[in-house]
Order: C-alpha cells, then sequence, then structure tokens
C-alpha cells in the first residue's frame, strides 16, 4: 500500500480549533491533570523526605508511596489520552472522564512497563534503535483505550504494523513543537535556576520548593500539553484510518 502523506500543518490546525470549540475545554482538563499530578508529586516530596530520616518498615512504606504516585500517573495520562480521542471524534467526555482509564488500569501499567523495556533494550543497541521502537509503539496506547479487551500484546502489535511508513512523518510532527517545546524548558530551566536554593533544608523547604517549580512546569505545559495531544490523535485517527481503508476506496 502506498505510503499516505500526513498534512502536518492541517493536523495542527485542527487541533488548535479543537482548543477552542471542544464541549469539555482542553485547558480546563489539563489544568486538572496536571494539578492531580503536582499533588502526587507533593506527597512523593514528603514520601522521600521522611524516608531520608527513617529505617527500616517505614523507609519502605514511602518507597511504595512513590512507586504508587507513579503508578497513578501512568494512568491517569490513559485516562487524558482517552479524553483527547472524544474531543478528536466530536465527543463530549466530564471531568471524570480523566478517571476512565481505572478500570483497565493493569493492563496500561503493563504496556508502559513492556514499552519501556522494548525502548530500554532499543537503546542499549544505541540510540537510534531505541528512538525507532519508541514510534513504533506509539500507537498502542491509543489502541489499548479504545480496545482494551484485546489486550497487550495485540496494542503493541497494531501500532508496529500500523506504524509502518509514518514513523519519520510522526517524528517531524514532534520536531515542528519545538520553539513551544524550547520556550517551556527555558522557562522551567530559569525556575529551578533560581529556586534550588531559595528553600530550606527542610520538609517545609521542600514541599514549597515541589510546589512553586511545579505551579511554573504546569503553567509552561497547560496550552502545550493539550494542543500536542490533539495533534498526536489527529495525526493516528488519519493513520489508521487510511491503513484501515481497502486500497480501491483510498484510490476514488
Amino acid at each position: 500500500m502506498p505510503i499516505y502523506l500526513i498534512n502536518r500543518d492541517e493536523v495542527k490546525s485542527e487541533a488548535k480549533q479543537l482548543l477552542k470549540t471542544a464541549r469539555v475545554s482542553p485547558v480546563a482538563m489539563t489544568a486538572l491533570l496536571l494539578g492531580i499530578t503536582l499533588l502526587l508529586d507533593l506527597a512523593d516530596t514528603a514520601a522521600g523526605r521522611l524516608t531520608g530520616a527513617s529505617v527500616g518498615i517505614l523507609s519502605f512504606s514511602f518507597s511504595f508511596v512513590s512507586i504508587f504516585t507513579m503508578l497513578l500517573g501512568t494512568v491517569l495520562t490513559a485516562g487524558y489520552a482517552r479524553y483527547c480521542l472524544c474531543v478528536q471524534r466530536g465527543a463530549s467526555l466530564p471531568y471524570s472522564g480523566l478517571f476512565d482509564a481505572f478500570p483497565f488500569a493493569g493492563r496500561v501499567i503493563l504496556l508502559t512497563l513492556l514499552q519501556g523495556v522494548l525502548i530500554a533494550l532499543g537503546l542499549l543497541l544505541f540510540i537510534i534503535p531505541g528512538i525507532v521502537l519508541a514510534f513504533s509503539y506509539f500507537f498502542a496506547l491509543y489502541h489499548l483505550i479504545e480496545e482494551p479487551d484485546s489486550g497487550v500484546v495485540e496494542a503493541l502489535r497494531r501500532s508496529r504494523t500500523e506504524m509502518q511508513g509514518y514513523k519519520w512523518q510522526l517524528f517531524m510532527l514532534f520536531l515542528s513543537f519545538w520553539p513551544l517545546m524550547l520556550l517551556a524548558a527555558i522557562a522551567m530551566g530559569v525556575c529551578e535556576y533560581f529556586l534550588q536554593n531559595a528553600f530550606p533544608n527542610t520538609l517545609t523547604g521542600d514541599l514549597l520548593y515541589t510546589l512553586i517549580s511545579g505551579l511554573v512546569a504546569a503553567a509552561a505545559q497547560l496550552y502545550l500539553l493539550p494542543y500536542m495531544q490533539l495533534s498526536q490523535v489527529g495525526f493516528y485517527r488519519r493513520a489508521v484510518q487510511h491503513k484501515e481503508t481497502p486500497p480501491d476506496e483510498s484510490a476514488s
């Protein structure tokens, strides 16, 4: 099947329009996600501080808290991706939809772990194979969200098949966001520079640092994150639709 060239400008223009017209605001949903993420970071910071001053079972329990917050963030990210898929289809998903991935949280976590292992193995074979694998399995989460009963391995297999011919195009889509990502990175870097020695080395100081740096990071991502995610979902829908369209129909 001939490679279908996806119009990046069209994808991004559609995403910008959805930022304005979605019935549940993507910016507001992103603010909810980032707010919960910040609360998890604060819990992780508190756990880490208390762990440093403790031993034995208490230390283990706070290590568990850190792992738990990371896994919870992974599932919330899947719920956010599901919301973006709904927005792309013109459907309305309430703010509670951010938690819709919890019924299949185990599959989401397993998929994330398998992706991480596969990409890490690729990176061990030099950087480029790892990057190629990262893009090869990029659609897997979307497939799992849309068909959670199909299984993790099937989602990875479908993604690898459907990404054939699209990896470079997706890379170029990511690259087109570099000016906004650079600005966000500069803002967070400046914040880090001024805050790193601004607070005392205490639990309160650590929490204040996490809070302020988290608010700056959230502000930097509040527009960029939904813009990129909606663009990625738009790319995914176009690529999958073309793969599923018989050759005679796509030519007509």
